[in-house]
């Protein structure tokens, strides 16, 4: 299989350079290359994780100060890969590596079936089945699980294809997210191709149904699943993610924001934003809209698809609140809250203007495969002399997240304008007529915001809600 298809050494996402040394320990033809293969792979388990057991997939040295990314889709691509190099062999570290990345997706995995709305590919079948895979190979094999531990495995992949049953096409092809359709407004990246994921998810399933030695060969009979955690918060404070599970609220949250992998000119990607709630169910029913990967320009004359967060605009360039220095959250009666602050961070990469600009923009691409500009993303510029100070509070009575925005005073000028006060972005009924809607990767969206506002130069503080169990009241602003 290597001669055929011949593997670099290094990747620009984490996730393909574990796939390629995976391959290597399953395909090392000697117990001394196996033995060498083995301990490169636990470096890289070691260096791409957090603490918890997330799955690092951006930037290859990772720093969590610097900024990190923790994509849903590729952390299931890592488990995919330690089932494969676990089926050739056991491995104690390996094998813990795998429980505690398993245990990880207790932040993400609802009892509707969804699993992965974070990030880029979120919500995507490349995902799900990655998922399944290891979920099925562990259930195929004789005495691998526990029989309590093998019932939760069970329920977890049953919940996951009875979702994947809404996503059948007319045709017998999966949707590649949940909410249906095509390409971009339908939360599909531009490497996502309907047949190549379809292939994907039919080829490991149908080999691990099959029972093949790569995909069925893992045994955990130690490892007791935490998908199902108690009430209260649960958190990944390196990789800056929160999941708040209450009575009638199950909300994830990006709480300082991650680092962009794809930080390009012209395409602003708010998925991985700061005190961004991009999953919230209520009675379990999935109630907001993902944040988007949009166009500027798109975003610029439809600002309310930012959702709650908050975009500026100066000199016709767009900052938003993807990045804050810090955040707390405290736990209270009602639920939870979170507070932190920052600077307005750019969205896009500045253009070329120079000769130098263009000559080191051309070295990075012939000579550097883009690393510089990838780095871009992990510290991009903010705009200087502003700051805010975000609060956001999820009430789980009332099913109701509650958001303020402090603007500080400025001396700068001119101010930049706050593109879209109050805003909030909410799923809707297909039979829902709305002309405001457009589609994500959980079905059509309904955007709104107030007016667009001057930064005014002596500060001031926005309150709005947004009431999760009244969508059709959509949200209320309070100065």
């Amino acid at each position: 299989m290597l001669s055929l298809c011949p593997l670099a050494r290094t990747y620009p996402s984490n996730n393909w350079s574990l796939l390629a040394q995976a391959l290597r320990v399953r395909e090392a033809e000697s117990p001394r290359r196996l033995a060498w293969e083995r301990r490169r792979l636990r470096a890289q388990v070691r260096r791409w994780t957090t603490r918890e057991g997330g799955f690092i997939d951006f930037p290859r040295r990772p720093n969590a100060e610097r900024g990190i990314a923790t994509p849903v889709a590729y952390h299931l691509k890592y488990l995919l890969c330690l089932h494969l190099a676990l089926g050739r062999d056991p491995d104690l570290e390996l094998e813990r590596a795998l429980i505690r990345g398993l245990d990880w997706l207790r932040l993400f995995l609802t009892d509707a079936g969804y699993c992965g709305g974070f990030g880029r590919s979120n919500h995507a079948l490349f995902g799900d089945a990655c998922l399944l895979t290891v979920l099925h190979g562990l259930l195929q094999r004789p005495d691998a699980l526990r029989p309590d531990a093998a019932q939760e495995v069970l329920r977890v992949a049953r919940n996951i294809r009875q979702r994947l049953e809404c996503q059948r096409r007319d045709d017998g092809l999966l949707w590649l997210t949940p909410g249906g359709g095509c390409g971009e407004a339908a939360g599909w990246d531009g490497y996502m191709f309907l047949s190549v994921y379809n292939a994907w998810f039919a080829g490991l399933l149908s080999a691990t149904i099959n029972g093949h030695p790569w995909l069925t060969g893992t045994s955990l009979p130690d490892w007791t699943p935490a998908w199902n955690p108690e009430q209260g918060i649960h958190e990944d404070r390196e990789a800056g993610l929160l999941r708040f599970r209450g009575e009638r609220v199950d909300a994830q949250i990006s709480t300082r924001g991650q680092a962009v992998q794809g930080f390009g000119r012209s395409m602003v990607d708010l998925r991985q934003a700061a005190m961004c709630p991009f999953h919230v169910e209520v009675d379990g029913r999935p109630v907001v809209a993902p944040p988007p990967r949009i166009s500027a320009e798109s975003l610029k004359k439809h600002p309310g698809h930012a959702g709650g967060t908050p975009i500026v605009e100066a000199d016709e360039v767009l900052f938003g609140m993807t990045r804050l220095d810090a955040v707390t959250v405290e736990a209270v009666d009602s639920g939870v809250v979170l507070t932190g602050s920052g600077s307005p961070v750019r969205l896009t990469r500045a253009p070329e203007r120079t000769l130098w600009d263009r000559l080191r923009a051309t070295l990075d691409w012939r000579l550097l495969g883009g690393h510089l500009g990838r780095q871009q993303g992990l510290r991009p510029p903010t705009h200087p002399g502003y700051r805010w100070a975000a609060r956001l509070e999820i009430d789980d009575a009332k099913a109701v997240l509650r958001y303020q925005l402090h603007l500080h005073p400025s001396s700068r000028k001119p101010h930049p304008r706050w593109l879209n006060p109050a805003g909030n972005r909410r799923l809707v009924r297909e039979t829902e007529s709305t002309d405001a809607s457009c589609r994500s990767s959980l079905g059509l969206t309904a955007s709104q915001a107030g007016p667009p506002a001057p930064w005014p130069g002596e500060g001031a503080t926005r309150k709005w809600e947004v009431r999760l169990a009244e969508l059709d009241s959509g949200s209320s602003e309070q100065t």
